[in-house]
């Protein structure tokens, strides 16, 4: 029990450290540059070197005052890693909406005559190509990512005539610690690509002052918004799969006969109508 304890104590400090402390101290080291340097100075290391000159002897001469600065600098840092978590929980919300930013139909209107929306892009793409596209599969939903994931319950259900929705919960009870492994790393990935996300958006803060930070936090979100299409669409297809390899277990574990040895229509309707309690 101690050995576990111990070993649960040293995964907690280990993710404190780099999940919060580390990047933490990090962006209040380019939040002192900007507050020293600002945008008239940004690349002044001379300046830099200048005041932590002027610093150094006066924290030599007071190791409390150093001490009590260790300390608040820790606290920063941690809260600085909250507001970079709080940061991506809003991103990962608009990444994933189901409706627009823009909310008036004119505007939208106006918005569509200038920037094609992605479901004419795809429309115009298929027309191009001699492709009749299916309906459902078209995007109808603001973002990548978003219809993405929507796409998860119009395929599962144009395949097996069941909801994913529904279905997901009971297939994930089904499957053993071998298929769920590959979901989960893919949905952990996806989690540190959110995360990334918030800190270049704090990073992009700090370039109100200083310009550099604005750089660094672009180059941030770009690859954070690389690796979260990334892990998603692994995510997603991970998600159908197992529905495709688990669907006759659910079956089964439901009660429900499968006489052609597939779901069919008929079987789907009644799979739902157990899973969803005959509401």
């Amino acid at each position: 029990m101690v050995g576990f304890l111990t070993e649960v104590g040293k995964r907690i400090a280990d993710r404190w450290f780099t999940g919060l402390l580390l990047p933490g101290c990090l962006l209040l080291a380019v939040l002192g540059c900007a507050l020293r340097l600002g945008h008239a100075h940004a690349l002044d290391s001379g300046r830099l070197t200048a005041g932590v000159e002027h610093a150094a002897p006066q924290w030599r001469d007071e190791p409390l005052r150093v001490l009590v600065a260790g300390a608040l600098v820790i606290a920063a840092a941690c809260l600085a890693g909250l507001a970079a978590q709080g940061c991506g929980w809003l991103t990962e919300r608009c990444w994933l909406r189901h409706r627009r930013l823009i909310a008036l139909p004119v505007l939208r209107r106006a918005a569509r005559r200038f920037v094609p929306s992605r479901r004419q892009r795809a429309e115009r793409a298929a027309e191009r190509s001699g492709i009749v596209p299916v309906a459902g599969y078209l995007p109808q939903r603001p973002t990548w990512m978003s219809d993405r994931m929507r796409l998860i319950e119009a395929r599962v259900y144009a395949q097996h005539w069941i909801s994913a929705t529904l279905a997901w919960p009971r297939v994930w009870l089904l499957a053993d610690e071998t298929a769920r492994a590959p979901v989960h790393s893919a949905r952990q990935r996806f989690a540190a690509a959110v995360t990334l996300a918030g800190w270049a958006e704090c990073y992009g803060l700090a370039g109100l002052l200083w310009w550099p930070a604005a750089v660094i936090g672009g180059l941030t979100y770009a690859v954070a918004l690389y690796r979260a299409r990334a892990a998603l669409d692994e995510f997603a297809t991970l998600v159908e799969s197992l529905v495709d390899i688990q669907g006759r277990a659910l079956a089964d574990s439901l009660g429900v006969p499968l006489p052609t040895g597939r779901i069919t229509a008929a079987e789907g309707a009644l799979i739902n109508d157990i899973l969803h309690k005959g509401d």
